[in-house]
């Protein structure tokens, strides 16, 4: 089968984590300003199904001299079969693709609804595979809210492909194999397997808790996590050395107490000796309330705002 191209767009900083992410999913791929950009046999049904940091996937339908751009619409428009072409023109050089997704693929599906200033599963994954997270130690989120990185911690212990219960854009588009894509469905859900390592996630607020016990539930991992009711500062980590990975208040997104919530993360720290700590902050030196100096800093955007992924090894 000839290999598909793709672009796949990504949320600001984590192009690097894409392009890895896509590279261990068998497709030759290069981090690109906003995404990553990858090739390979059923590309944009490996990034549909399984990738779970892209929010976007554009199959690459032409690619050449912007002279060519008016004949290859044309062509182009007889291969979408009515779906919208997305065109990009640079000096000299136009491309003509197609959405492959037809929705973004952080809707996972099992958000039962929006709390406040909600996290994108798709960069709460992506914070997890920047962290190295493969579901093969602890895991524990203080502050949880409606349970995004516990939840998507989860599903990556569990190994279940994100996209399996979805059907895709591509799938209408002329000449597409459905017994290509059911078998490729069917390999990434055979490497689905029991969550082995305890994933604890607790917050003060009792009505984020439930909504998160809620999308818990709905994406099929209730079981797999433990919820409780703590104040960060007063958490009591799981057993072993794990990961930690938090998204604490901005006041920014939220009407918090934010000082407050970054003092009782800075609580927490001394009781996490020999975990990795990764924390998602708003690049405003919240950091400067924690009682050690962050050991790596990632400079990525959730939601328009300019945040930096911080690592910790308390």
């Amino acid at each position: 089968m000839p290999k598909e191209r793709i672009f796949c767009a990504c949320a600001p900083g984590l192009e690097p984590i894409l392009a890895a992410e896509l590279a261990a999913l068998g497709l030759e791929a290069r981090a690109v300003r906003g995404g990553a950009e990858a090739s390979g046999e059923d590309a944009a049904a490996v990034a549909c199904l399984a990738s779970r940091t892209a929010d976007t996937v554009l199959l690459r339908l032409w690619e050449g001299d912007a002279s060519g751009l008016a004949a290859a619409k044309r062509a182009a428009a007889r291969r979408a079969a009515g779906a919208r072409l997305e065109i990009r023109t640079g000096p000299g050089r136009a491309t003509i693709s197609v959405d492959a997704a037809g929705a973004p693929l952080f809707r996972r599906g099992w958000r039962a609804r929006v709390g406040a200033a909600p996290l994108r599963e798709s960069l709460a994954a992506g914070i997890l595979l920047a962290s190295r997270w493969a579901g093969d130690r602890p895991f524990l989120d203080p502050m949880c809210g409606s349970g995004t990185l516990a939840i998507e911690a989860a599903l990556i212990a569990a190994r279940r492909a994100p996209g399996l219960g979805r059907a895709f854009a591509f799938e209408g588009l002329p000449g597409h194999d459905a017994a290509r894509t059911e078998r490729l469905r069917a390999h990434l859900a055979a490497l689905a397997r029991p969550v082995a390592v305890p994933i604890h996630a607790s917050d003060r607020n009792a009505g984020a808790l439930r909504l998160a016990q809620k999308n818990a539930a709905a994406a099929g991992v209730g079981d797999a996590i433990r919820f409780s009711r703590e104040d960060a500062a007063l958490v009591r980590p799981p057993a072993g050395a794990g990961l930690c990975a938090v998204n604490p208040p901005y006041g920014v997104r939220l009407d918090a107490d934010v000082t407050a919530a970054w003092r009782a993360l800075g609580a927490l720290l001394p009781r996490l000796a020999g975990w990795e700590v990764a924390v998602l902050g708003p690049d405003r030196g919240y950091e400067g309330l924690l009682p050690l100096a962050p050991a790596a800093a990632l400079p990525v955007s959730n939601g328009g705002i300019s945040c930096r992924l911080l690592r910790f090894t308390p």
